[in-house]
């Protein structure tokens, strides 16, 4: 998160932790949650951030191998 200069209030980080509990209840394993202009690639498996992107980096990304997307 610091390399990409992204910085998460408690609220954003219970947001996202919500987002991947309702994912999980889906049965999903690797979820895109999208946060305001934030994307955020999360293995639900693991509740681990693999990518985190600021809102220019999601605008301009293709996002492979997820099984669910999830606005927070």
């Amino acid at each position: 998160l610091s390399s990409r200069d992204i910085r998460l209030s408690d609220d954003d980080v219970k947001r996202i932790e919500s987002a991947v509990t309702k994912a999980s209840d889906k049965g999903a394993k690797d979820s895109l949650v999208m946060l305001r202009d934030m994307a955020f690639i999360v293995s639900v498996l693991n509740r681990t951030v693999i990518t985190a992107l600021n809102g220019e980096q999601a605008r301009t990304n293709v996002f492979t191998n997820i099984d669910s997307a999830v606005v927070a």
